[in-house]
């Protein structure tokens, strides 16, 4: 059973944010931007509806419940991001849950709305720190807001698992900061592989960079046109376009002009406004290659509806992490998911999103690292979460948090292997994969339709600077 608690707090107005095909998620909205206002937010209580027992607290992991923030756009341009994150939240409080807890203590899981905007994500942040000291760890904090939230939740001592691909991330000295994903710059060169490496085409020349004028989707460009350049191909045009605009007409004009062979985008929200007018201008649509994060079921239906079906399948292609989808640690994940339909109908939908599978892998480590370390303080546990995401020196292998349990009260260190797959931090708190290059079918679920070998990855990093 899940219970919806709404947080009243003063000088906010109620709004209703709808995806397409899902009931609305509920989020407030500042009536003014000041960092002095309190984000209202919305609380899911995940009860132990799924069965097991509870235990009582153990002596350092005190009691009450636990809050998981999820920090990351709900509304604006970015606003299908939010959802993906909260969908990797809820079956992670539910395997917990039903597993005990952490050391009996119940983890809630609420939604704090940074729109996309670093002057939003401010107050979002300092709400969620000030109003929760049982704050157990933050995920979320994508490029559009982590530059200014993931100081705050580092000053503070909060755990966070972010979705940022901002290079100022990739060695950074902040203890509490981890990276599951690759930095932006890595999915550039792996769009740019796609274009001269990727199968079922000759290798693309002119390229057209399509990306949002938002700070996250804007972090592409340079790595992409350096790797393009170097290369030997050529960028026809680089055209930031203003996210949610009624019509791109005279930007596609443009576009159409220089006569590319290719289209590289991210432009979340916008893209099946834009796609539309490129194949009512052209006749047919141009070959589009997105980021990762066009791998999404509501992108799938914008850019669906506006072009059909067919031509998404037949001219839009993406870069993502391999991923198994199987295995269980997936397979614990995906019951879960389903679980957490009660809640939030949509969860389903993000099955294959490697941003919730590595999310819902962060919620559980730290849940796990609380009770290897048997404490609520963040600066002890924090650093076990590394220990149990990398393996030390003899750890058992586990793929649920039931069986970390299990395995830590006989004893044993454990390195947990998730719905994810492996993690292997550096030294910064980054973890990286290798890339595979997708497609969709007609229900936009992901397809794999190859691989960059190392040498061809190898050599576009070393072009574009990486």
């Amino acid at each position: 059973m899940a219970q919806i608690i709404l947080n009243n707090v003063d000088n906010f107005v109620g709004r209703v944010k709808q995806n397409a095909g899902e009931r609305p998620v509920k989020s407030f909205q500042p009536l003014v931007r000041q960092s002095s206002i309190a984000l209202s937010a919305v609380i899911v209580v995940l009860a132990t509806a799924c069965g097991g027992s509870t235990t009582s607290s153990g002596g350092g992991l005190g009691s009450g419940d636990l809050v998981v923030g999820v920090i990351a756009p709900f509304t604006g341009a970015d606003a299908g991001l939010g959802p993906a994150y909260y969908a990797a939240c809820l079956p992670a409080a539910l395997s917990v849950n039903g597993n005990g807890g952490v050391g009996g203590r119940q983890i809630k899981c609420q939604q704090f709305d940074t729109r996309g905007e670093p002057a939003d994500a401010v107050p979002a942040a300092n709400q969620m720190v000030a109003s929760n000291s049982n704050l157990m760890a933050a995920i979320g904090c994508t490029s559009d807001e982590a530059a200014t939230v993931v100081p705050i939740l580092d000053r503070s001592h909060i755990p966070m698992f972010c979705m940022t691909g901002q290079s100022e991330f990739n060695k950074t000295t902040l203890k509490y900061f981890h990276r599951l994903v690759p930095p932006d710059e890595f999915d550039a060169y792996a769009m740019v592989g796609s274009a001269l490496f990727g199968p079922g085409h000759a290798p693309y020349k002119r390229f057209a960079l399509v990306f949002g004028n938002d700070i996250g989707s804007q972090a592409f460009v340079g790595p992409a046109t350096n790797a393009i350049t170097k290369l030997g191909g050529t960028v026809a045009i680089n055209q930031p376009i203003t996210l949610g605009a009624s019509s791109y007409r005279t930007e596609v004009a443009a576009m159409l002009a220089t006569h590319p062979d290719v289209i590289l985008t991210e432009a979340l929200g916008s893209a099946g406004t834009y796609m539309k007018e490129v194949k009512q201008q052209n006749g047919t649509p141009i070959p589009f290659i997105g980021t990762s994060a066009t791998i999404d079921p509501v992108w799938f239906k914008d850019v669906s509806d506006a072009i059909g079906v067919d031509d998404v399948i037949k001219y839009y292609s993406a870069v993502d992490l391999g991923y198994n989808l199987s295995g269980p640690g997936y397979s614990e994940f995906l019951t879960q998911l389903n679980a957490a339909t009660s809640t939030f109908p949509a969860a389903a939908k993000y099955k294959g999103r490697g941003a919730t599978l590595h999310l819902y892998d962060g919620v559980i480590m730290t849940a796990l690292a609380m009770v290897a370390t048997n404490s609520k303080d963040p600066t002890v546990y924090n650093p076990a979460i590394i220990d149990i995401a990398n393996g030390v020196s003899g750890a058992t292998v586990v793929n649920t948090y039931a069986e970390g349990v299990a395995a830590l009260k006989a004893g044993k260190k454990i390195r947990f292997v998730g719905a994810a797959g492996e993690n292997n931090f550096n030294q910064y708190n980054n973890s990286q994969q290798g890339y595979i290059l997708v497609g969709v079918d007609k229900d936009g679920n992901e397809i794999t339709n190859g691989t960059l070998s190392q040498a061809q990855t190898q050599q576009v990093i070393n072009a574009g600077g990486g």
